[in-house]
């Protein structure tokens, strides 16, 4: 799988994902960990260090990587 929206975020971590807000890219790494509803996440970035990114900011999660055994919906494009 190349490049899919999640919307819930509540299974992401451990995933590689490009956090972008609004259509443009703000960061990539991986995910730290996630609120118990999904709303909250941490990227780790080699670049940007530990960053949080909330849900209700206009923040997306791309996955960038499909990893074996790890299963999660994709979303819905509109």
């Amino acid at each position: 799988m190349a490049n899919g929206r999640m919307d819930d975020w509540a299974c992401l971590p451990g995933a590689h994902v490009e956090i972008r807000q609004r259509g443009e890219s703000v960061c990539t790494g991986i995910v730290e960990t996630v609120t118990d509803d999904g709303g909250i996440l941490w990227v780790h970035s080699v670049l940007d260090g530990r960053r949080l990114f909330e849900k209700a900011e206009h923040y997306e999660a791309w996955v960038t990587e499909e990893r074996i055994g790890f299963h999660y919906r994709m979303a819905a494009l509109r």
